[in-house]
């Protein structure tokens, strides 16, 4: 008897295989028979009614470390069909921490992975995933040993490359986390302390990763007037390093960059013709977002939050930091300059007074509090203390569709999980909006090949084994959607919407979602996913679940 049988479903399998027609029997976490018809009785049964049953997708791409952590389900991810998701991007992270450095890390990250209470106390990246594997998941995890994280436990927040000691140091706590069980490696050059580190010690750490057979992932230092350069610096990291390169959100921003993402593209193209492995992830949308400390020079960013607070209360800086928003100055990407203050939205504040603000851009804003711009923005970052989140529109949509197109590229929401306010829309629509947009409105992919991409595609970058594919003794995470009507919901008005089209979505054989009510099972279906290495280094790569 299966634990549970999907009935008349329209199988896409997740390979890029043609779709067919069958069921599927599950029992306790399997797959463990697809036929035209079972005729076996089920303690439950769902009748798929002739609608598309794929694997789980996965979200190549998040931030839902400490999201993981506070509930068994982040509810905006299962509702558009997600089972699995990789953290720790960008270098934000929340582990490796000495215990001095703890209170500067968690206001490091606190816009991106939301605010917490509680001690980070996790000394090793082994620490951190014993905790997340106590934790009841609703989702699979997979986790990424953040840069900037690990830098900081090493050297803090200084403006400076390491010292050989440093570097060795950072080396024996990349070798720890690879052996505990991440899949790899993430940069975060665009933000501090990142940013600080020259291309020579980072393919030095790049080498550890590359030994252990895991996966660079990387925000590049420049996604504007040097997106080349900064994606060169990339693929010279993966030649060097002997690494696998991930490429994260890849895209081209600022007004006089639109049009131009095809060079990035073609550079990527020949990096893996002569046999570079490097993919990238994107996201749908023309808006992306990150904090407000992103809008300052990085000049201002050393020594972390606590000193960029006080340096920005100083009227010298202030001039100082005016004067660098109305140019390009090399090394920063300055989104003010490139983009306008226009385009720079509001999206989440931590303080009552400043709530009204939310959802209007500076323009908007200043004009509300009677101040320039400029004024705005540091007062507002002075009394959030750095605590609030932008969208900005820096993108031309027609540069996402060659990313979204291309044949290495997979899907990633790069959602801010801060349920308050007006998050990216993406944090609810993402895959619902992939599907819509690029299979049934442009026509630009078939369904496989968008199941693909969001399904095998990423599980073979991050080295899953037993997911991503409908097939016997796979674990069943499955999502079950009318293709005439998946569609987002979610806008930039509106953002906290759920997804239309989703019928069911189960997590490792339990349905946590079905006929849009999430459902109650008796124990969450995620799983914590660590890969399986030899004893010597580079050894094979499998995952436990």
């Amino acid at each position: 008897m299966y634990d549970l049988l999907i009935r008349h479903a329209r199988i896409i399998d997740g390979t890029g295989g043609p779709a067919f027609n069958g069921d599927i029997g599950i029992v306790d976490n399997r797959i463990v028979a697809i036929r035209s018809f079972l005729s076996e009785e089920a303690h439950a049964v769902i009748d798929a009614g002739g609608l598309v049953v794929a694997p789980g997708f996965v979200d190549a791409h998040t931030h839902d470390d400490l999201a993981a952590l506070r509930r068994f389900t982040v509810l905006p991810k299962v509702h558009q069909g997600v089972t699995s998701v990789v953290i720790g991007n960008c270098g934000f992270g929340m582990a490796p921490i000495v215990p001095e450095r703890m209170q500067a890390v968690k206001d490091y990250a606190a816009p991106i992975l939301g605010e917490d209470e509680q001690s980070w106390n996790w000394r090793t990246m082994s620490a951190f995933l014993q905790t997340l594997n106590a934790t009841p998941l609703g989702q699979n995890v997979a986790v990424l040993l953040a840069h900037g994280t690990l830098r900081v436990a090493v050297m803090g927040f200084e403006q400076r490359a390491a010292t050989e000691q440093e570097i060795i140091a950072q080396e024996a706590l990349i070798e720890e986390a690879m052996q505990a069980g991440v899949v790899g490696m993430s940069l975060g050059l665009a933000y501090v302390p990142g940013g600080y580190t020259p291309t020579a010690e980072l393919i030095r750490l790049a080498r550890i990763v590359g030994r252990y057979r895991g996966v660079i992932t990387a925000h590049m230092r420049n996604e504007g007037d040097e997106l080349l350069a900064s994606t060169n610096e990339l693929l010279t990291i993966a030649e060097q390093g002997e690494v696998a390169m991930h490429i994260s959100h890849l895209k081209i921003t600022g007004r006089k960059n639109w049009g131009h993402i095809q060079a990035a593209l073609d550079l990527i193209s020949d990096a893996r013709a002569r046999g570079l492995d490097v993919t990238v992830d994107v996201y749908p949308y023309s808006a992306g977002s990150t904090t407000i400390t992103q809008l300052l020079p990085p000049w201002l960013k050393e020594g972390g939050v606590s000193n960029m607070l006080k340096q920005l209360a100083e009227a010298g800086v202030q001039r100082r930091v005016r004067q660098d928003f109305s140019r390009s100055l090399p090394g920063w990407d300055n989104p003010v300059y490139a983009n306008g203050w226009e385009r720079m939205y509001l999206s989440s504040v931590q303080l009552e007074k400043h709530k009204p603000l939310e959802g209007m851009n500076f323009v908007q804003a200043s004009e509300q509090l009677g101040m320039s711009p400029e004024e705005t923005l540091f007062q507002l970052v002075l009394e959030e203390k750095g605590q609030a989140t932008l969208i900005m529109f820096t993108m031309d949509e027609r540069d996402v569709d060659k990313v979204v197109q291309a044949p290495f590229s997979m899907i990633g929401s790069d959602g801010i999980p801060i349920l308050s306010g007006r998050p990216h829309p993406r944090l609810y629509g993402t895959f619902p909006r992939f599907i819509e947009r690029y299979v049934r409105t442009l026509k630009s992919l078939s369904l496989e090949q968008a199941i693909y991409k969001t399904t095998a595609y990423p599980c073979e970058r991050f080295g899953f084994r037993d997911r991503g594919i409908v097939a016997d003794g796979k674990i069943a995470d499955l999502v079950i959607f009318d293709l005439a009507t998946i569609s987002d919901k979610a806008t930039y008005d509106n953002p906290q919407v759920y997804p239309d089209g989703i019928k069911a979505v189960l997590v490792g054989g339990q349905t946590v979602v079905l006929d849009d009510a999430v459902g109650q099972a008796h124990r969450p279906g995620g799983q914590l996913i660590t890969p399986i290495r030899d004893s010597e280094i580079g050894g094979s790569k499998d995952d436990r679940a």
